[in-house]
């Protein structure tokens, strides 16, 4: 483990040694120096060891329970092709594996502990602490592997060029959160502390154009591997307090995104020097919360929060200066109305209220532009507006019915002709959910939705939708059940318009773009248990999504409007079973097939030169993935046991060769509870 690694541990260690020197509830420290109050404690002890007193009702006798296991084991990878879509989410090289768990539930102190170790990338790790329920501590931290794609491209070597053709890519993202309460000793107050932390490390592939308008001929497309290096980490602090009918809550929050992997500078067609691209920023952003509720017990309950947020963009570009003065202003206020009356009835109701100011510099200096300066974007504000409403009705326990109304009003201040979005949008929707449980065992669920907007933002925001669904399960005396569920959904947005701004002084063309798209979702499973030591089980799934939508093509100078047809569909075929061969052995197997295809169609046609002829086979998808795993447990004694791990992946790209591969994954791992 790295050094980090071993300070995350010192550090809750520290904590609990800390803690552990508090008096013990109901204790009360004796002052130093003071030798006859330690002399009468002292012989007050003797007495209560002659003569102890008898345990009141409440200081009942409680039985500590402790346990700890640990196992360790060594894990066989093999790889065959790339690897790396197969088993996207794992580290594909062998290690040695462990895992334990160490826990003691006292009456005044509760401890848990618990980790597992599969390589240097892949792990976790908790510990739980209560003692006396004034100090609670909760740590996590975990780690995992994403293998990234190097992409390659069909172009000549002159005209893709990739300086790292032999590079793999991969991020570990490790994820840290602890958080610290204590309770003021008989006072109504608890004080929170808590931190998270999400650290990026690895490298990807960075693709980038070096574009010029006056030479075409010596236009190119890049490729080159980019170190990641980042760290966001956030921090909160605040308290709670009980103050008779009313809730007290107060919190601030600070969140910093530090990029330390540098920004890429190469040299471009039409600068004379290095140039900085494809920036990730630094960022900063903290907040202050207040909250006021009531109890959550009894009919009527109430809350209002108010909340001051900041976010400031900390770029550290030379060649552009100015980005770093960009920064926004939230403001959120909410409130919460629920009354329930009785068993049956509910109804609540809940406001929200966001207000966002963007500041932004009206020039940015750039020495590399003739004359050095250049104009941004002009800016406009926000202000969004959300109501919701719900009824809840259970007039027996076989029915039970539920309605949901949600208003979203949102106003855009300054919009101008160059953000092609609308000042005033309003979201209007609608649900009605049934719950059916006509007899012992089955369990019925419908839903319908619909919402409309008058002014949808952006080309993949409806105008209208529609979407139901159905859901089924049933089970029958704990040795068979099957589920199935059905979902729909369709929606279009005939309001979309688009404008060119030609750059030669042609005219101005707008473009009106209507879609329309239908997505189903179909999903059904069996169990079924013959015998006490035998569970099978099967799933079927299945996912399509259909648009149809008038697309803008361009090329340099002039474009084209053309129909298409997007359609992207799933289907996913599993079979498990798990078998208890005797009381000391357990046997698993889980097979699974997935089934991916995705096309673009536009019209086959030709306008001024301009044609959409290999699109479609540029971007069809078709792929199988493949996965098998066998588990078999052995209980030696008491005390130990051991197990067996297989799992075979395989990713299989039907139009190509891109990302093929095979894992092999095999892992043995002994264990020993006491």
């Amino acid at each position: 483990m790295r050094l980090m690694s071993r300070q995350k541990v010192l550090v809750p260690l520290t904590i609990l040694f800390l803690l552990g020197v508090a008096p013990a509830r109901g204790e009360e420290p004796v002052a130093a120096g003071n030798d006859e109050a330690a002399a009468v404690e002292d012989a007050g002890s003797e007495a209560e060891a002659v003569e102890p007193l008898a345990l009141s009702p409440y200081d009942t006798e409680v039985e500590t329970h402790r346990s700890f296991d640990v196992s360790a084991g060594y894990r066989f990878v093999e790889t065959d092709g790339y690897g790396g879509r197969a088993a996207e989410y794992e580290y594909l090289r062998p290690s040695v594996t462990g895992a334990a768990h160490a826990a003691h539930l006292g009456k005044d102190l509760k401890l848990d502990i618990d980790g597992a170790y599969l390589n240097s990338n892949d792990y976790h790790a908790t510990l739980d602490f209560d003692y006396a329920g004034y100090y609670r501590l909760d740590f996590r931290t975990e780690s995992l592997f994403h293998n990234l794609d190097h992409e390659t491209s069909p172009l000549p070597p002159s005209l893709f060029i990739d300086a790292a053709p032999l590079d793999r890519y991969g991020i570990t993202t490790r994820q840290d959160a602890l958080h610290f309460r204590y309770k003021l000793r008989d006072y109504p107050i608890h004080l929170n502390l808590s931190h998270w932390l999400i650290d990026r490390e690895g490298s990807a592939q960075l693709r980038f154009a070096d574009f010029s308008f006056e030479n075409l001929g010596a236009s190119s497309l890049h490729s080159q591997s980019r170190r990641i290096d980042r760290t966001t980490q956030e921090g909160t602090a605040g308290f709670d307090a009980h103050l008779g009918p009313i809730n007290l809550l107060y919190q601030f929050q600070i969140r910093q995104h530090d990029e330390r992997g540098g920004t890429p500078a190469d040299t471009f067609i039409a600068q004379p020097g290095p140039v900085e691209h494809n920036e990730n920023p630094d960022s900063r952003f903290y907040s202050h919360t207040v909250r006021l509720y009531s109890s959550l017990a009894g009919g009527i309950t109430g809350a209002a929060s108010y909340s001051y947020a900041r976010s400031e963009n900390r770029s550290s570009l030379s060649t552009v200066i100015g980005a770093d003065q960009a920064r926004d202003t939230l403001q959120n206020a909410a409130g919460d109305f629920t009354y329930a009356p009785c068993a049956w009835f509910a109804t609540a109701v809940r406001y929200r209220h966001q207000e966002i100011d963007r500041e932004r510099p009206s020039t940015l200096v750039v020495p590399s532009l003739t004359g050095g300066v250049a104009s941004g974007r002009p800016l406009f504000d926000t202000v969004r507006d959300i109501i919701s409403a719900n009824v809840t009705i259970r007039p027996n326990t076989i029915l039970s019915v539920n309605g949901e109304y949600r208003g979203s009003f949102l106003r855009r201040n300054g919009v101008g002709a160059e953000w092609n979005l609308p000042e005033n949008s309003a979201t209007h929707s609608a649900t009605l959910t049934l719950l059916l449980r006509p007899f012992k065992g089955l369990r019925l669920r419908g839903l319908y939705g619909y919402s409309t907007t008058d002014n949808p933002s952006y080309g993949t925001s409806p105008e209208q939708k529609h979407e139901g669904q159905i859901l089924a399960s049933y089970t029958r005396n704990g040795r068979w059940g099957a589920t199935a569920d059905y979902r729909i959904s369709r929606e279009w947005n005939d309001s979309i318009a688009r404008s060119t701004q030609p750059f030669d002084g042609s005219p101005s063309i707008t473009y009106v773009l209507p879609t329309a798209r239908v997505m189903a979702h179909a999903a059904a499973g069996l169990w079924v248990s013959p015998t006490e030591r035998l569970v099978l089980s099967g799933h079927f799934g299945f996912l399509r999504n259909r648009s149809d939508q008038a697309v803008l093509f361009a090329s340099v100078l002039n474009g084209y409007q053309a129909a298409s047809d997007y359609v992207s569909q799933g289907e996913l075929y599993s079979l498990n079973a798990t078998y208890r061969a005797t009381d000391s052995v357990d046997l698993s197997l889980a097979l699974q097939e997935l089934h991916s295809r995705a096309e673009f169609k536009p019209a086959a046609t030709t306008d001024g030169g301009f044609s959409t002829a290999g699109v479609r086979e540029l971007s069809r998808v078709r792929t199988i993935e493949r996965s098998l795993s066998a588990r078999a447990d052995y209980r030696v004694t008491r005390h130990l046991s051991c197990a067996l791990d297989y799992s075979f992946r395989d990713y299989d790209n039907r139009d190509g060769t891109l990302g093929e591969g095979t894992v092999h994954v095999v892992s043995a791992s002994v264990k020993t509870i006491w």
